[in-house]
């Protein structure tokens, strides 16, 4: 399809917050215009199911990851490919050149989430109002909130594949070390056979943990506007299974800023 006309099949020819974003990112690329002409029908769907400000800001950040990646040449990419024996998959199978495959999730670290992170639930909860009244939430109750999600989405990664975890976060206070503290946390919270934390995020026990824990390659953190920052911070898994390449990942760094 002609960009115009995949622009109408995608928002149905009506007004839309993503719509001028993505007129752009089609304009500016020929790679991010096959993707999304290949994947339109899957793009439409997830526009017409997400309605509300926060999942769409998760939507753009999903696709503005894609046309980034795109950027790079030696990178392809197939959108939410679906394991026949798992029904929760990373957003993205990322192809170097023809070599080497990893998957991609992206996700944004929201002003509020439903719940929060272990012992401190109670108090990150009653915060939540103030957190939502200053501009930078506290490097504490933002920590807690990134552990929550690196656990969230350890059940989504796949076996016997690299796995890179991509989070947008509105401010970027974290440094490396406030990164590698929480998925220290998380391990040792597993290691200590935590029956609520297992449970929390559908772990069966301490073994069924690990095994998705080692599934994780990496994890950047970036601001969520991918376009306009260059800050990232990067914790790369000692206990991997399948880390990243070296040129594998500075191809990834590259595409994603920084």
């Amino acid at each position: 399809m002609l960009t115009d006309d995949l622009l109408i099949y995608i928002f149905n020819d009506q007004p839309h917050l993503l719509a001028q974003q993505m007129a752009v990112w089609l304009a500016s690329s020929r790679r991010f215009t096959d993707f999304v002409d290949t994947f339109r029908d899957k793009i439409r769907k997830k526009i017409r199911a997400t309605p509300d400000e926060g999942n769409l800001l998760d939507l753009q950040l999903e696709l503005e990851a894609a046309y980034l990646l795109l950027q790079e040449r030696s990178l392809s990419l197939v959108y939410e490919p679906q394991p026949v024996a798992q029904s929760r998959c990373p957003d993205y199978a990322v192809t170097y050149t023809s070599s080497l495959t990893f998957m991609l999730e992206v996700t944004r670290l929201r002003a509020g989430l439903g719940h929060e992170f272990g012992e401190v639930e109670e108090r990150t909860t009653a915060m939540v109002p103030t957190v939502a009244s200053t501009p930078h939430p506290p490097v504490s109750i933002i920590a807690d909130r990134l552990a929550d999600t690196i656990s969230d989405k350890l059940g989504q990664l796949l076996p016997q594949r690299g796995n890179v975890l991509l989070i947008g976060i509105e401010a970027l206070p974290l440094t490396a070390s406030d990164l590698r503290a929480a998925a220290l946390r998380i391990q040792q919270r597993a290691e200590r056979n935590d029956a609520a934390f297992l449970q929390r995020y559908r772990f069966r026990d301490r073994a069924d943990f690990f095994n998705h824990y080692q599934r994780l390659s990496e994890i950047l953190v970036r601001d969520s506007q991918l376009l306009d920052s260059e800050n990232k911070v990067v914790w790369v898994n000692p206990r991997a299974n399948h880390p990243l390449p070296s040129r594998v990942r500075t191809t990834l760094y590259r595409a994603i800023g920084g």
